[in-house]
């Protein structure tokens, strides 16, 4: 009884321990988690440098240059399309104003209060955030400082990548390190996978996006579709958070028929999404079942913000590889997986059988 107890007792200080280390130790871990992560993405790259006769430093460098490439690549598309609207923009604020206008005297009839009055309470509001506008311009240059933080830890995890591979095989007996470079492999591959999923997956969304958006006449169709694509990457609340963003851009650029020709497309990309993209590119790469995909998305939102969701799946994905490949954590590798429970669930004796025993 003492035993049992003690065990529950270690699991509940573990539940807590864990979550606990990985919020407080998030400025450290989480650009860390995330350069890992991205470095495993990146091996088969850097082996396939290696494999064209180039030395471990220029694979290495190169890597990290197509991943830096891809950012840039984002970048500058982002630049091109707001430009465009920086050409529209006095026709935009003209329209902002006149629907400014509406939503004011939509206020001053519910509430009583006249635009003079509530410009005064828009006032207060502003006049209450403007003390964090420090802290906000201090979070711009934290994001560019883990950024390059990430870009660091990528190169560092790269080129120290046969040291800690010798480090983890001499914690196992020689007979073992073949498995073991088995689930090395099958890490690479869950990590990697899923971002190469991801991405197809997002440039599929850019593209039904982008059309819908053109034949429905929409102004500043790529620009939408890029936003609300580039948003699906966080799982769950992006797309939400980059169709928002689409609609209020369709709203003052094109009007209400603009934000319902956007809600139409993106509803009908999102059907094409969740039930043939996810599951068939993105999904079958991490093994993770549709419970533990949004579970670990929330906690690790929770956890470390947007960088949290966004590495969520994938180092879940990890878990549940190493947990495969313990002996005592298969059946928590069972849990998290899709392997079907069928055949580990006792079939149920026939009512009669004592009966014509």
């Amino acid at each position: 009884m003492k035993e049992e107890l003690s065990k529950l007792l270690k699991w509940v200080l573990l539940l807590i321990a864990i979550p606990a280390g990985l919020y407080l130790g998030k400025t450290f871990l989480a650009p860390l988690a995330i350069g890992a992560v991205l470095a495993l993405m990146l091996i088969p790259v850097m082996d396939w440098f290696i494999s064209r006769k180039i030395s471990k430093g220029f694979s290495v460098a190169l890597s990290t240059l197509i991943l830096l490439l891809f950012f840039i690549f984002l970048g500058g598309l982002l630049f091109v399309q707001v430009k465009v609207i920086a050409k529209d923009w006095p026709e935009i604020e003209k329209q902002s104003g006149q629907y400014l206008e509406k939503a004011q005297r939509f206020v001053e009839e519910k509430s009583g209060l006249n635009p003079d009055q509530q410009l005064d309470k828009v006032k207060n509001v502003i006049s209450k955030l403007g003390s964090s506008g420090p802290a906000a311009l201090g979070s711009v240059g934290s994001v560019f400082a883990n950024f390059i933080l990430v870009i660091v830890y990528v190169v560092l995890l790269l080129s120290q990548r046969d040291r800690f591979v010798a480090f983890i095989l001499r914690h196992f007996p020689e007979q073992e390190h073949f498995r073991v470079r088995k689930a090395m492999k099958e890490i690479r591959k869950t990590s990697g996978g899923y971002f190469f999923g991801m991405l197809k997956a997002m440039m599929i969304l850019a593209i039904l996006y982008g059309a819908g958006f053109l034949i429905g006449g929409v102004k500043y169709a790529f620009l939408l579709a890029l936003i609300a694509a580039v948003f699906s990457f966080i799982p769950y609340v992006g797309n939400v958070v980059g169709g928002g963003l689409a609609a209020v851009l369709a709203l003052v650029s094109g009007g209400p028929s603009s934000v319902l020709i956007v809600a139409i497309v993106m509803t009908a990309a999102q059907m094409i999404d969740n039930y043939v993209t996810q599951p068939y590119v993105v999904g079958k790469e991490v093994d993770l079942n549709p419970f533990m995909t949004i579970t670990s998305v929330i906690a690790f939102g929770i956890l470390w913000g947007i960088p949290g969701a966004i590495i969520a799946i994938p180092v879940t994905g990890i878990l549940r590889v190493l947990f495969e490949y313990l002996p005592k954590t298969k059946s928590l590798a069972f849990v998290m997986g899709n392997e079907k429970p069928e055949k580990f669930l006792l079939k149920k004796e026939p009512e009669d059988a004592g009966k014509n025993a």
